[in-house]
């Protein structure tokens, strides 16, 4: 049977409205294919699990300012991981609100949810632009908050601590916090705790002599479970060493970050010796704490006033402040894919067990500097003074370790950094670094038990370090991106057409057979 010019015409017509029809549907309908190998821009077993576990509706309320969605295109990456939460379950209602055109400020402010201020730059002109970036997640009669969502790298991580709060009614971890330097948490440490805060975990703060009144009940049953964080050891007394002792002997988990040496912090950085009582006590357990210190090639650049006659702000390295490369940090859940790692006045660390392991090392070109006694400066540690090199110190060159592990009998853990000054705030203005702080969040879950809360932190890690993708990576995705660009997505409609089309032409020919038999 055949068609008439204007019915080839109509046909036509209507084909290219089908075409429209399904671009425009297209828009409409999420639909992402995660091609990565590792399927780093997918849900997680674990995320999928906690989703798989509601039975109740899960509402998701992503509060996004305009401005800053013009501003920074990765919150764009927040929406689209939030709408694979609605995706995989039924149970998840997914909303995008903006707080200031919506009139929501007030109850923001009132759920203890503040706005931030990024800078935004027009023409020749700066100005400060006040935003919101905020997850409410909302279960039953429970709310959880993630306060500022501006980047999708460890939005998995911190929803899935919401999540353990609200539908399984976990609570935070306990860390408890000490000084052993007789610098304060409150003030010289300030950052730690709203970080621990923010990242799950429930922080108290003890001093050494309270810790002493804690430890029998810490030694019993779940006590055991809660690590102990120690800042510095140089100031703690013979009874206090004794404690900790005891109670890691007896199954407890401790970090502590210390060195054989303290820096006058907020004066000229002199750095002495120091008797502490603690660091014989962390050699019986495998690690030794050098009387050096370490300088490597790989370091921070601080600028500072020059010390000409016309001085100069200038950019200075200064090996004594290390900055710890990836390739350099082991395998391991907790330096696994560490980055923005730094160490201040670091001691060298020497693992005398077989039940240790290193965790962070410096390059291959790094060297030691021997305290020289009895000189009033023991270091020299003038940044316009100090080698830039072991040859101009007059050392070979040799790799050190930086961060260890030890396990004892009874399942007690030590994990050492050794640099006292490790979390240290004024060290973090300086450098502006957050790999520290984020390199003990993981410490923290691998010693309270939480490995699968590690594994998407690490999974956070992988997805941040995109930018450092090497060309040959570059080059072997390309085939399947262009694959799918190219190919795929194009096809998509013609394959639609050809299907709608073999239907027209089986159901001409099963009419033309119906009228050929009716003839007969």
């Amino acid at each position: 049977m055949k068609t008439s010019a204007a019915g080839r015409t109509l046909s036509r017509l209507l084909w290219c409205l089908i075409g429209i029809l399904i671009l425009l549907l297209s828009s409409l309908w999420y639909f992402r294919w995660d091609i990565t190998e590792d399927k780093r821009f997918s849900l997680s077993s674990m995320s999928q699990q906690l989703l798989g576990s509601l039975t109740e509706p899960l509402r998701i309320t992503y509060y996004l300012s305009s401005e800053l969605e013009e501003l920074n295109p990765y919150v764009r990456d927040v929406k689209d991981f939030l709408r694979l939460y609605a995706l995989d379950s039924s149970h998840v209602q997914v909303e995008v609100k903006d707080p200031v055109k919506e009139g929501f400020e007030t109850s923001l402010l009132q759920q203890g949810i503040f706005p931030q201020q990024i800078q935004s730059t027009k023409g020749n002109s700066t100005q400060l632009v006040t935003v919101y970036s905020a997850v409410v997640l909302e279960y039953l009669d429970q709310v959880a908050i993630i306060p500022f969502a501006q980047r999708a790298e460890s939005l998995e991580y911190e929803m899935a601590t919401r999540l353990l709060m609200l539908v399984e009614e976990v609570g935070s971890w306990p860390v408890i916090l000490m000084s052993g330097n007789g610098l304060s948490i409150e003030e010289d440490y300030s950052d730690v705790v709203p970080w621990l805060e923010a990242a799950g975990f429930f922080p108290a703060v003890f001093s050494p002599q309270e810790f002493i009144l804690l430890e029998e009940e810490l030694a019993a049953g779940e006590g055991q479970k809660i690590p102990l964080m120690l800042f510095g050891s140089s100031q703690l007394t013979g009874n206090q060493v004794e404690s900790i002792r005891r109670f890691v002997e007896r199954g407890g988990k401790l970090l502590v970050m210390t060195s054989a040496h303290s820096a006058a912090l907020y004066d000229d950085w002199t750095v002495t010796p120091t008797e502490d009582k603690l660091l014989p006590v962390l050699a019986s357990w495998g690690i030794e704490v050098g009387q050096e210190l370490v300088f490597d090639i790989s370091c921070f650049q601080p600028t500072f006033l020059s010390e000409d006659e016309n001085p100069v702000y200038e950019q200075v390295n200064y090996p004594l402040w290390i900055q710890a490369l990836p390739q350099y940090t082991v395998e391991h859940p907790i330096s696994r894919r560490a980055f923005d790692l730094e160490f201040y006045w670091a001691s060298p660390l020497t693992l005398t067990s077989l039940e240790s392991e290193p965790l962070v090392f410096t390059t291959p070109s790094a060297w030691l500097a021997a305290p020289e006694p009895g000189k009033d400066l023991p270091f020299v540690t003038n940044p316009f003074m100090i080698p830039q090199t072991p040859s101009q110190a007059g050392q070979l060159a040799s790799q050190y370790v930086l961060s260890g592990m030890a396990f004892l009998e009874g399942g007690g853990q030590v994990l050492v950094v050794g640099s006292q000054y490790f979390l240290s705030t004024l060290m973090r203005q300086y450098t502006g670094s957050l790999g520290n702080l984020d390199f003990v969040t993981k410490a923290l879950l691998q010693l309270s038990g939480q490995e699968f809360l590690l594994e998407l932190k690490n999974k956070a890690a992988q997805t941040r370090s995109l930018h450092k993708v090497t060309q040959g990576e570059l080059e072997a995705s390309r085939p399947k991106v262009l694959a799918v660009n190219l190919v795929v997505l194009p096809l998509l409609p013609v394959l639609v057409a050809l299907f709608f089309r073999l239907i027209k032409k089986t159901l001409g020919k099963e009419a033309g057979t119906q009228k050929e038999s009716s003839r007969e």
